[in-house]
């Protein structure tokens, strides 16, 4: 009687992939994992982004305010359990980030 060969086990390494961007990008990415994962967050702002026609790599301030203000919303919807009322929440915290961001650049 032979032996089964022995199974190779997946192992999950809590490596989460993410979305690279530049310096903008990343600092709306670290405030929404404040309130998501991290893949949730890169998905949510990935895709806001890719919907007023920018990447990550080359988004603007200008980019970003118009993706909240048109696109996040619906894009965390599926990452906040269908709960409208927090994603609202979140896309405000992003808002004032950009507001500050905003702030601090044009009193430079």
């Amino acid at each position: 009687m032979q032996r089964r060969p022995a199974r190779r086990r997946k192992r999950t390494t809590g490596f989460v992939p993410r979305i690279k961007g530049n310096a903008l990008f990343t600092r709306c990415l670290e405030e929404l994992e404040k309130h998501l994962s991290p893949r949730r967050s890169g998905e949510a702002l990935h895709a806001a982004v890719l919907q007023v026609g920018a990447t990550p790599e080359n988004v603007t301030l200008g980019h970003l305010v118009r993706a909240v203000d048109l696109s996040l919303i619906a894009a965390l919807l599926p990452h906040c359990d269908d709960n409208h009322e927090e994603a609202t929440v979140i896309a405000g915290e992003i808002s004032r980030l950009l507001d500050e961001l905003a702030r601090q650049y044009f009193q430079q």
